[in-house]
């Protein structure tokens, strides 16, 4: 148990007027805890109380689980398959004086079950995802220290997929290369995105069957976790040649993607950073081809806080962990992105990922 973190979440609890908050299976249980178990459609969760108290609940399927990897540091109540999962839930929340309090969730909380214990245990849920990021928002020199390695490692895997991409493959065979490269340095939880050709003009695209043509572009869209840490790093690269419209774009992403990152510097205000970067791409013309936020914070989860968007009306503080990544992308045709996690700090700011941002042609 990581009794400090779970200490200071409750006193963000606390200043949140909260009664207490319930983790699910989540990348936040295991901030908190140092594990966390398999999900399914069965109901569990930790629970911690504004003044700093902690339970679980669970089925007893998973008793046996929660019980080797927590040693005693908490009460487990567990319900079996049969049994009205809300009544174990309401003694648990009972003896901890819950009832009749308003109570945080995370992201990973199901709706169906938050429902039905709303509705038999006299507690509302409401979202508690701010209160967890605040928490964790300001990352330590360890967390720090451990950004760095991840986006290393996924620089260095960068540069070898560039010795490996040759058209004829498919996007699946530069995904399994850059996942295995991943996990060879020592990155765990290894993930990444290879969309090609018009597969790049959707931002997130899932799949992995388009062969590499032999004049060709792609996104290559990846990372791991080094100590829980998350890299998440963006490349545009072009297979046999560039176009003169390709080259254009690019530039325009590379101009949106320099200007935000200078913007991004300890104390400024996070629209301005948006801003930075989407009048320039609004300004060439391709104001609906921007379709994402310039980025988001990054952590013990991929996505987390602090949002890089209009919408998000505070200032860069030190150790705040986020993408830049600003791109153009024209349906059915192809999409361009630049993406670095960049790092606030007392004099300004660092950029984690340090591969080339040049057009790069395999």
């Amino acid at each position: 148990m990581e009794k400090y973190r779970i200490e200071k979440l409750a006193a963000y609890i606390k200043a949140a007027d909260l009664g207490g908050m319930l983790i699910c299976p989540s990348e936040e249980m295991l901030f908190l805890t140092g594990f966390t178990p398999m999900m399914c459609e069965r109901f569990q969760g930790l629970f911690i109380t504004e003044e700093g108290q902690y339970f679980y609940v669970c089925n007893l399927l998973y008793q046996g689980e929660i019980e080797h990897a927590f040693k005693g540091a908490m009460k487990i109540y567990h319900w079996m398959d049969g049994e009205p999962m809300t009544d174990t839930v309401r003694q648990a929340l009972e003896e901890h004086g819950l009832l009749g309090k308003t109570l945080g969730v995370n992201s990973s909380a199901q709706a169906f079950n938050a429902l039905d214990i709303m509705k038999d245990c006299d507690v509302i849920f409401v979202n508690g995802k701010g209160v967890l990021e605040e928490a964790r928002i300001i990352k330590t020199a360890e967390e720090t220290e451990n950004l760095r390695r991840a986006a290393k490692i996924a620089d260095d895997v960068f540069t070898l997929a560039l010795s490996f991409i040759r058209p004829g493959m498919k996007e699946a065979d530069i995904l399994q290369f850059m996942l295995q490269k991943m996990t060879d340095a020592g990155g765990e939880k290894p993930w990444g995105i290879i969309a090609s050709g018009p597969n790049s003009s959707f931002p997130h695209y899932m799949g992995s069957d388009r062969v590499i043509e032999e004049q060709d572009l792609m996104i290559l869209d990846f990372g791991c976790t080094v100590g829980g840490m998350y890299s998440d790093m963006s490349r545009t690269v072009f297979v046999g040649g560039i176009t003169e419209e390709q080259k254009k774009i690019y530039g325009i992403v590379r101009q949106a993607y320099e200007a935000a990152e200078a913007a991004a510097v300890n104390g400024a205000f996070i629209p301005d950073i948006d801003k930075a970067a989407r009048d320039i791409i609004d300004d060439a013309g391709y104001k609906e081809c921007f379709v994402n936020r310039v980025g988001h914070g990054i952590g013990y989860m991929i996505h987390e806080g602090p949002d890089i968007k209009k919408s998000n009306r505070r200032n860069l503080e030190p150790g705040m962990a986020f993408s830049v990544e600003p791109g153009i992308y024209i349906a059915g045709k192809f999409g361009m992105r630049i993406e670095n996690i960049v790092m606030a700090t007392e004099q300004s700011h660092e950029v984690l990922n340090k591969s080339s941002r040049e057009i790069i042609i395999i």
